[in-house]
């Protein structure tokens, strides 16, 4: 509404000044002759002799059409005419030049000082008359196409407000995860988003349209609702990321693509990093490069189907930082056609490190601002920095106390659900997503399921890493042994071509809550669990193994292993 009058107010401004030219000439007679000439038209006319008059006549008076003659002063109108030109670049006011010479280099020199006619004098009174026409024509079109290209902008601006809101609303950890997004058009081709697993693990994605502007936010909102849907689910990355691809490759139109890098960091600091066609993914630690992660993999879009998607992981300190940009960030240009580059990026951060402690982000764009200056952006600028540990806000579900086995055994209200996975189907499907589907399907969406999810999660992946892909934990304690763990672990699941997990669930409901049972079986040869179980204390167990199947036993009401420890059953309560 407040935009409304401000564009109501300028239109009652102009209509004002619609009646009003300003003839600029220093002889008498020849403003006597023009002032009869647009009063006998319906206008006011006011007067300049000098350009000093002239100038100031025209900010005061701000006219509809100013008349001038080319020889006022040594040819001092074609001066003011290039002057009022330059201060009036928002609105169009028409100026005619008037002279007695017609040498050709004379109306060339006024009309690219920016009049709009030429009359060599003497002329008839209704030649004048008819370019004033035609003048004030074309002007009440620009103002009116001025007018709804204004109404346009602020429209766009609203639309695009409310369309960041919907794309970015759900947003998660910004109190810890730092987002800047400075687009080089009203809508913005790049898309920040962030959410959290139900087991508290987050999902952070950067995303980079093919282009700037209105049409490169097609695919953000199916981007948006695709990537929450599934993190809320419980699916991992390259899940996430396939069915990405899939939508967009059906959706988006032939040259258009997305860019994108998606990091999953769990509580422990452990974090797994997937580009495909955005700049190199950072790790810095104290304000040094430690790693970087370059784009192994074609944007999101190209193809119908993604063949491989290959993920680096490691383990960060607590104070290290994961930054990722967009290329408009590194290929910002100063005023001579440089670009800003990788190297000043990483100077930034090395120096911001010794002395100012900015954030990354604050640094870069410190550095970024000086270098550009006042150089128009010619693309969208993204940056996300992700700190090396984010406690999640998602909260464990607190434990329903021990309920009455009567209540179990009379309730009439039970469904079975199972899946057997085997081969390379392991590689291809997550049962735990698909099982966590089928409880919320059935029983209702909430906060009871993290504590589920989790249980799931590590008894499904202790069957799959250790029964049948037969890995030890104590790989994990090498140097780089993350990285090392998980490549050997994508290895052994590519070339997978038997083993077998099987999943069952038996959901019982009750009154207030339900009794859920689990039971997961794998095809490996099992191990010691009558000695874990008896040592089942967390001061007893290593940094990196055990702790999964403890936290199960924390968080179930029974846990009992058979068939030499290969297959496991487990009792949850949930309210």
């Amino acid at each position: 509404m407040l935009a409304e009058a401000a564009i109501k107010n300028q239109i009652s401004k102009d209509s004002e000044a619609d009646n009003k030219v300003l003839i600029v000439d220093e002889e008498q007679t020849n403003r006597r002759e023009l002032s009869n000439i647009v009063t006998a038209m319906g206008f006011s006319p006011v007067f300049a002799n000098a350009g000093i008059e002239a100038l100031s006549q025209f900010r005061k008076l701000n006219p509809s059409l100013i008349i001038i003659d080319v020889m006022l002063a040594n040819m001092q109108g074609i001066g003011i005419a290039a002057e009022i030109k330059a201060m009036n670049v928002n609105r169009f006011t028409p100026i005619i030049f008037v002279s007695q010479d017609s040498d050709p280099d004379i109306v060339l020199k006024a009309i690219d000082a920016g009049g709009d006619d030429f009359l060599q004098r003497p002329f008839p009174a209704k030649l004048l008359e008819g370019k004033i026409i035609a003048l004030c024509r074309i002007s009440d079109l620009y103002r009116q196409i001025s007018q709804l290209n204004e109404i346009r902008h602020l429209e766009t601006q609203s639309a695009e407000q409310l369309f960041s809101n919907v794309v970015e609303q759900g947003n998660v950890a910004l109190d810890k995860i730092e987002i800047h997004k400075q687009p080089a058009e009203v809508f913005s081709g790049d898309v920040q988003l962030s959410a959290y697993r139900p087991n508290g693990e987050i999902n952070v994605l950067l995303g980079d349209f093919t282009g700037h502007g209105l049409t490169s936010t097609f695919g953000a909102l199916p981007l948006s609702e695709t990537f929450r849907a599934m993190t809320d689910k419980g699916y991992e990355a390259k899940e996430i990321l396939a069915q990405i691809n899939r939508k967009l490759h059906k959706l988006l139109p032939t040259g258009l693509f997305l860019a994108a890098a998606i990091v999953t960091l769990r509580a422990d600091g452990t974090v797994s990093i997937w580009n495909g066609g955005l700049p190199d993914v950072m790790i810095f630690r104290n304000g040094e490069l430690i790693h970087s992660v370059p784009s192994g993999h074609l944007p999101l879009g190209i193809l119908p189907s993604l063949k491989e998607l290959s993920f680096e992981t490691f383990k960060l300190e607590e104070n290290d930082h994961i930054l990722l940009i967009s290329d408009g960030v590194l290929e910002a240009n100063n005023e001579q056609g440089e670009m800003f580059g990788l190297g000043r990026c990483l100077q930034s951060i090395a120096e911001n490190e010794r002395m100012l402690q900015l954030s990354i982000i604050d640094c870069i764009l410190c550095e970024l601002n000086t270098f550009t200056w006042q150089h128009a952006q010619s693309d969208d600028i993204s940056l996300i920095d992700i700190p090396g540990r984010i406690v999640s806000e998602i909260s464990r579900h607190p434990l329903p106390p021990k309920l009455d086995k009567v209540a179990v055994a009379l309730s009439h209200d039970v469904w079975n659900w199972s899946i057997e996975l085997q081969g390379q189907s392991l590689n291809r499907i997550n049962p735990v997503a698909e099982a966590l589907s089928r409880l919320q399907g059935s029983e209702g969406r909430g906060e009871r399921w993290n504590n589920i999810f989790t249980v799931l999660t590590e008894l499904y992946n202790n069957a799959l890493d250790h029964g049948v892909l037969e890995l030890k934990s104590s790989l994990k304690e090498q140097p780089n042994g993350f990285q090392m763990y998980f490549s050997e672990r994508e290895k052994r699941l590519k070339q997978l071509k038997s083993g077998s997990v099987t999943l069952q669930l038996q959901n019982t409901r009750l009154p207030e809550g339900g009794r859920l049972k689990v039971r997961i079986e794998d095809s490996g040869s099992g191990f010691d669990s009558a000695n874990w179980l008896k040592k089942m204390n967390p001061d007893n167990l290593s940094l990196l193994s055990g702790r999964g199947l403890y936290l199960v036993s924390e968080l179930c009401e029974s846990i009992e292993f058979t068939n030499n420890g290969a297959s496991v059953e487990v009792v949850c309560f949930y309210i």
